[in-house]
C-alpha cells in the first residue's frame, strides 16, 4: 500500500513539475516547485529513500526562501546561496544510504545555483541536467513514477528552451 501511495505522490509531482517549467516568471516556477517538492518528500519517505526525502525537504525550504526574496524584488545574496549549498552537502552526508545518495545532493547543488539566477534560460538548462540525475536515483529507489516525472520535467524544459529560442528568432 505504501508503494502505491508513493507512486501516487509521484504522479502529483509529475503534473506539477511538467507544468512549472512552462511558466515565464521565476515566481510561478518557484511556487509550483514548493508543492512539487512537498509531494516528492512524501514519496521518498514512503519508499524509505532518506537522502531523497531530506534533500526534497531542503529544496522546499530553499524554494520558499527564494520566493520570499523574489516577492521583495530582491535576489538572495551569495551568502544565502553558499549556505544552501553547504546544507545540501551536510544533509547528504547525514542521510547517506549508499553511493547513489550523491545524486540528489549533486543535482540539488546544480538546481540551487540555477534557481539562484534570475535568468529563466539558466533555470531551464539546470532543469534539463537535474532531470537525468534524479531519474537515475528514482529508478534505484523504486520511485518509478518519479523517474518518469523528472524525465518529463527535463523534456518539458528542453521544449521550453526550444520554444523560447524559436520565438526570439521570429522576433528578429
Amino acid at each position: 500500500m505504501l508503494f502505491i501511495l508513493a507512486q501516487l505522490c509521484g504522479v502529483i509531482t509529475l503534473i506539477l513539475t511538467v507544468i512549472n517549467i512552462q511558466f515565464k516568471s521565476k515566481e510561478k516556477i518557484v511556487i509550483c516547485n514548493i508543492f512539487a517538492n512537498l509531494f516528492a518528500t512524501i514519496q521518498y519517505f514512503l519508499l524509505g529513500a532518506s537522502t531523497g526525502a531530506v534533500i526534497s525537504i531542503l529544496n522546499t525550504i530553499r524554494d520558499m526562501v527564494f520566493y520570499i526574496f523574489k516577492k521583495k524584488d530582491m535576489k538572495p545574496s551569495v551568502i544565502i546561496l553558499i549556505i544552501f549549498l553547504l546544507i545540501s552537502i551536510v544533509s547528504g552526508y547525514i542521510s547517506w544510504q549508499n553511493v547513489y545518495s550523491i545524486i540528489p545532493v549533486t543535482v540539488t547543488i546544480i538546481y540551487t545555483y540555477g534557481l539562484w539566477q534570475d535568468n529563466i534560460k539558466i533555470i531551464r538548462i539546470s532543469t534539463v541536467i537535474i532531470g537525468f540525475g534524479w531519474a537515475i536515483y528514482d529508478i534505484v529507489v523504486k520511485a518509478y513514477v518519479g523517474a518518469l516525472q523528472v524525465a518529463s520535467q527535463g523534456i518539458s524544459a528542453m521544449i521550453a528552451l526550444y520554444i523560447n529560442r524559436s520565438n526570439k528568432k521570429r522576433k528578429k
